[in-house]
């Protein structure tokens, strides 16, 4: 029998403040004591002082809709949205394509019958330095396909495969990294996860943390 995989669909496009709220409130809840994710990541503790932090935006902007109160809602907002998106890839990752693993999450899906096949390696990948302490941001391009990348770390000699970690696993392509150790050089690579398998690694690159 063709094995059906399902993906998370995150639904965010054009989506409201209160409505972000409300989803990721409701995905942290049935994430909260479920086996299926032992570990999710971002950790929900880190997801419900968000969305604290979002409602309470949304009810100053309510009783005060100035330009401060729209500002703060605005960040609190995109915040919000951007842990979704990460919880959505960890959940990814930890149901490998199980229909009934993602909608314990309160997540929707969408689903392929064909297995795509095997994924080439992400390119154009790019490391660069910030004007922020300890943050280097990475970009690739996209792989048509993927339900997700695994992104990879190297603070020593990138050569020695025991020198890389696994830093994050994101349905973005696009990552920052935070917390390294001041003008430290990094290394970084990423490869795509899909239905049947994850693709061979991107080419390294590297930046140096301010």
């Amino acid at each position: 029998m063709k094995k059906v995989y399902y993906f998370v669909r995150p639904g965010v496009d054009r989506i409201s403040p209160y409505a972000i709220l409300v989803k990721t409130r409701n995905s942290a809840t049935k994430m909260t004591g479920n086996p299926n994710f032992v570990n999710p990541v971002p950790a929900l503790a880190t997801v419900s002082l968000a969305c604290d932090t979002l409602e309470a935006a949304i009810a100053a902007f309510v009783l005060n809709p100035g330009p401060r109160e729209r500002s703060e809602r605005f960040q609190a907002f995109e915040l919000v949205k951007g842990i979704y998106l990460d919880l959505c890839g960890y959940v990814q990752a930890a149901s490998n394509g199980s229909l009934s693993i993602i909608e314990s999450a309160g997540m929707e899906v969408r689903k392929t019958s064909a297995p795509v096949g095997q994924l080439p390696a992400p390119v154009r990948l790019l490391a660069s330095a910030t004007e922020y302490p300890g943050r280097i941001d990475i970009r690739w391009g996209g792989v048509k396909g993927r339900s997700g990348y695994y992104v990879f770390i190297c603070a020593g000699d990138p050569n020695v495969e025991a020198n890389w970690s696994q830093l994050v696993f994101t349905t973005r392509n696009r990552f920052s990294a935070t917390g390294l150790s001041t003008d430290k050089m990094y290394y970084f690579r990423v490869n795509a996860v899909g239905p049947i398998g994850a693709s061979p690694m991107s080419d390294v690159t590297f930046a140096k943390a301010a």
